[in-house]
Formats: C-alpha cells, sequence, structure tokens
C-alpha cells in the first residue's frame, strides 16, 4: 500500500514486520515493481497540460515521485496526503527539490481545497478502510467537476497465480491475515467492491482496468519477497492470530518456491470514476423488480 489512512483502518506502518524502517523499504520496492504496469491505465486519467494531482495515502512519496516524473507537463502541481507523519518525514527528505508538496491530514477531513484536483489517486488504500463509501466521497470533493478519482488495489480473492501451485500450504496462513485485517476494519477483498463504492460515492463513468506484472519481469520470483513471503505474517503469530505450525508450513512453502524458481503472475485493478459536471448527477444502477 502506498501509506497510511486515517485512524480507525487496518494500515499500521510500525506494527508491520520489521517496524516502520522495513516498512519504508518495503513500500519503496513495492512501487519499483508494479508503478509502471499501473501507470499503463492512470495515464489516460492524468492532465496533459497544467492542473494538478493529488497522491492521497502517499506514505513515503515512493509513487508520488514516479508521478511527477511521469506526467506530460512539469507544471503540473502534486500534492501528496497521508496520516503518518513518520512516513510523510521520509517522503520530504528524499523529495527536497522535486517540487511535490507533502501535507500531513486524515482522509476523511482532508486540509485541501474542495475542487481542486484534476485526479486523485489512492493507491493500496482503500482495503484498510473500516467506512470505504465515506473515503470516497471525502476524496471526491477534492476533484474538480469532470475531473478523475482513480483508486488501485487488489483482491484477494484475484490476487494471480503461480506455478507451481503451492497454495494448499499457505491458505489457512493468508486466510488468517484476511480475518485479521477484517477484524481492524480492512477488506483484502475490496477491488471487487471498488465500482459500487465509487458509485454509491456519487460518481460517475465508472471504468475498471485490471492490471498484471510476472516474476519473470522483475527478475525471478525472489524480488517478489517484500510483497509475498510469509515473513509479513510473523506480526500476528506475535498477536497470537496465527499458529507458529501453520506460519512454519507457509514459510516452508515459500522457501521451496522460490528454490525451484516458481513463476508468479499478479493482478491489481485500477477503478476509476469521473466526478459529475454541474447540473449533472450520476447514474444509479437500476434494480429489478421483486
Amino acid at each position: 500500500m502506498s501509506g497510511a489512512i486515517h485512524p480507525g483502518g487496518s494500515y499500521r506502518p510500525q506494527a508491520e514486520w520489521g517496524g516502520v524502517p522495513a516498512e519504508v523499504r518495503r513500500l519503496e520496492t513495492q512501487a519499483e515493481l508494479s508503478w509502471a504496469h499501473e501507470w499503463r491505465v492512470l495515464a489516460e486519467w492524468a492532465p496533459t497540460s497544467g492542473g494538478a494531482v493529488l497522491d492521497a495515502g502517499c506514505g513515503t512519496g515512493a509513487v508520488t515521485r514516479r508521478l511527477r516524473a511521469r506526467l506530460v507537463d512539469p507544471g503540473t502541481r502534486v500534492v501528496g496526503l497521508d496520516a503518518d507523519e513518520r512516513l510523510l518525514a521520509v517522503a520530504r527528505a528524499q523529495g527536497s527539490d522535486d517540487g511535490i508538496r507533502y501535507v500531513a491530514g486524515d482522509l476523511a477531513r482532508p486540509p485541501l481545497p474542495a475542487a481542486g484536483f484534476d485526479l486523485v489517486l489512492a493507491r493500496y488504500v482503500f482495503q484498510h478502510l473500516a467506512d470505504p463509501v465515506g473515503a470516497a466521497r471525502s476524496l471526491a470533493s477534492l476533484v474538480r467537476p469532470g475531473g478523475r478519482l482513480a483508486v488501485v488495489d487488489v483482491d484477494a480473492g484475484l490476487w494471480g497465480c503461480a506455478d507451481p501451485d503451492m497454495s494448499a500450504f499457505s491458505a489457512e496462513a493468508y486466510r488468517a491475515l484476511g480475518s485479521a485485517q477484517a477484524a481492524d476494519g480492512g477488506d483484502r477483498l475490496v477491488a471487487r467492491r471498488l465500482p459500487r463504492i465509487l458509485r454509491a460515492a456519487g460518481l460517475e463513468e465508472i471504468t475498471v482496468r485490471p492490471f498484471a506484472y510476472t516474476s519473470d519481469e522483475v527478475g525471478g520470483v525472489g524480488a517478489l519477497g517484500p510483497q509475498l513471503s510469509p515473513e509479513r505474517l510473523l506480526p500476528l503469530v506475535e498477536r497470537g492470530v496465527l499458529g507458529l505450525g501453520v506460519y512454519a508450513r507457509a514459510m516452508a512453502a515459500w522457501e521451496r518456491f522460490v528454490a525451484l524458481d516458481g513463476f508468479t503472475m499478479l493482478l491489481g485493478f485500477a477503478v476509476g470514476g469521473r466526478v459529475p459536471r454541474a447540473g449533472h448527477t450520476a447514474s444509479r444502477p437500476r434494480r429489478s423488480a421483486p
């Protein structure tokens, strides 16, 4: 995920395996692995002349900096918003001369002007939100009429595929991860709900764009360790949510997969919605008669 979200969500960087320093490294790796694939989808929604873009839940700015570099017009204003001051400190330190403005604030009550952005992007944030519709409304209020809110996220039921398939050895561990995230207000199946979430928030022209990348593209499955290794489950073991035996089986399966030079394809989703122009109301889905 890109960064922290409003209080009450399921993302706490200090509680991730290795604490904040390890999470900073993981976020950088994640951006390096997936951003180019995400951008191929998002480019069509970005302003091409002037305007402004917000990276909501920007975390360390790993993607904010890459976004800045990809925009056609260097005059486009770029802002990063996050609730975690520790991650923002990293962002500010690494991007002191890139023209990005970083703002500390809550997604539910962003300290930014209404209708001030052509594109608002939220990456791997909505899976952690207890009130995703409320967050979508809040973020949509920052988009000018006719602009876009874009949400990038995953669905644990459609995460991708692997060869050889060793999912039977780790399924129980990752079910525990999903249950723990749900207990904290998150939803690892959120991607399938995003189109209706954006529609409920008043957006129109909802568009779903899947993207994928493979272990072969990034130099082998070992490069995906920061994202896929069961080491990320260790905090659940420490909390007593996940049994040590279950964790050990998942870790052994991962190590065998890496040793076999296994192949995996990871799938993500970018879902975008347009903020209605003045005098136009977003259409609602029709319901069939009972």
